[in-house]
């Protein structure tokens, strides 16, 4: 019984140990500059293009140290800018669509490609961005629609990153709440919203936790695990000859690399999708609309690297 009492008393003290030390670093951390993320406000009927929750403001930090750390706000909209977007100005406006490459949550708001492009037109114009991390091509669509029904913009320039093209289809999609595409039910895709799923309470605890936000996003525990071969590869790493794993498993433009019959051919179709579905949304001649496809990196600084990436599925997609 003494035996029993010992080893209870050892686990206990143990166990209050782990929870003061967990609590110690959660209270820490509230104040150091974790990559917060700003809050979603979650789409419904009758809102239902997603965006971030208005008039809030983020930190985002880069690396376990915080080496980079940017303070932005987010406008009275929902999206990621210093200014609010205004339904009754008259001045030309531009509208740039895209995911997190546009919203650009990790540089100061006049460094991203909307801010250059607002501080270069200047008074003559207005730049407005429409993008959220994790949107593919149908998200796209549905953020054209949106800007041209309440903006009413002459022009519009959507850009497109290597994961856009399956991430689409809704049994590919990252995340909910966005616009994907759903089995054809009568030769076409069907467009609609996925809606977003409610949260479980240890996700809801999760998402208010410091640690548990540091550990994800500065530490990149997953990134930590992949280099004892318990994840696999991250996005951005290149297929070469020193590489033992499968082809399936790398990835080239945050996407991965490979891409048999079935894949590529979704993607085509999705690509016919989007250029058939984007100018009726932006309510625009094609000419005013631009397309920026990103590049391959980091292979395209390296001839013998781009080169033997051009077999790979965004490659393909880019083509």
């Amino acid at each position: 019984m003494q035996r029993v009492k010992l080893v209870i008393g050892n686990a206990l003290i143990v166990a209050v140990s782990i929870a003061f030390t967990l609590a110690m670093l959660e209270i820490v951390l509230r104040f150091v500059p974790v990559a917060w993320a700003p809050p979603v406000q979650p789409t419904t009927a009758d809102d239902p293009i997603q965006r971030y929750a208005p008039n809030t403001s983020f930190t985002w930090s880069l690396g376990w140290n915080f080496n980079v750390v940017n303070q932005g706000r987010i406008n009275a909209q929902g999206y990621v800018a210093d200014f609010d977007y205004d339904t009754t100005a008259t001045t030309p406006l531009v509208a740039i669509v895209g995911d997190s490459f546009i919203e650009a949550l990790q540089i100061p708001f006049d460094k991203t490609l909307v801010g250059r492009l607002q501080a270069a037109l200047g008074n003559r114009g207005r730049a407005y961005a429409f993008a959220q991390s994790g949107s593919p091509l149908s998200q796209y669509v549905a953020y054209v629609q949106h800007a041209s029904t309440t903006y009413h913009p002459q022009k519009i320039v959507v850009a497109v990153v290597g994961n856009d093209f399956d991430e689409s289809i809704y049994a590919h999609r990252k995340r909910d709440g966005m616009y994907h595409l759903y089995p054809p039910s009568d030769g076409n895709f069907d467009f609609k919203l996925s809606p977003p799923a409610k949260p479980s309470l240890v996700e809801r605890i999760l998402r208010h936790s410091a640690l548990a936000i540091y550990l994800a996003r500065n530490v990149g525990i997953a990134n930590v695990l992949d280099r004892f071969r318990f994840a696999t590869p991250q996005m951005g790493q290149t297929a070469t000859a020193a590489d033992s794993g499968p082809a399936s498993d790398l990835y080239v433009g945050q996407t991965l690399a490979a891409g048999d019959y079935a894949r590529i051919t979704e993607g085509k179709q999705v690509i016919a999708w989007f250029l058939k579905s984007l100018p009726r949304a932006a309510s625009l001649a094609p000419r005013d609309i631009v397309i920026l496809v990103d590049g391959m990196r980091p292979e395209l600084y390296d001839a013998e690297t781009l080169a033997a990436a051009q077999t790979a599925y965004f490659a393909v997609m880019r083509a």
